[in-house]
């Protein structure tokens, strides 16, 4: 088991998928062709586990997680994540909203019949 996957606490195959999604792509060593987590990685990788734990799919952290490297300062990061919270929270009221809606046209339909 690889050293990062032990200790993130996940398997192997996950960090290889990760890398197949580019969230996390490890450098390969020239000789072997293993990979190789440079200190930028490593943080990448974790950033990438803490978010899965939080609920973030795969796409939503494809496209959040360049914004997450070029941030330079906690208040980037902060306002990265901040942004996808108000996406989702928009989403979720827009689903909301469909379902009262669609409650309606069911309480009128019974009320019909």
């Amino acid at each position: 088991m690889s050293e990062l996957a032990a200790a993130l606490g996940v398997r192997p195959s996950t960090l290889r998928h990760w890398d197949a999604e580019d969230l996390v792509v490890p450098d390969r060593d020239p000789v072997r062709g293993t990979r190789r987590y440079t200190p930028a990685q490593v943080r990448d990788a974790r950033i990438v586990h803490q978010l899965r734990k939080a609920g973030y799919r795969i796409a939503p952290l494809r496209a959040l997680m360049p914004d997450l490297r070029r941030a330079r300062r906690l208040e980037d990061v902060a306002a990265a994540l901040a942004a996808r919270e108000a996406d989702i929270a928009a989403r979720s009221e827009a689903l909301l909203d469909g379902a009262v809606a669609l409650g309606a046209v069911f309480s009128l339909r019974r009320g019909a019949t």
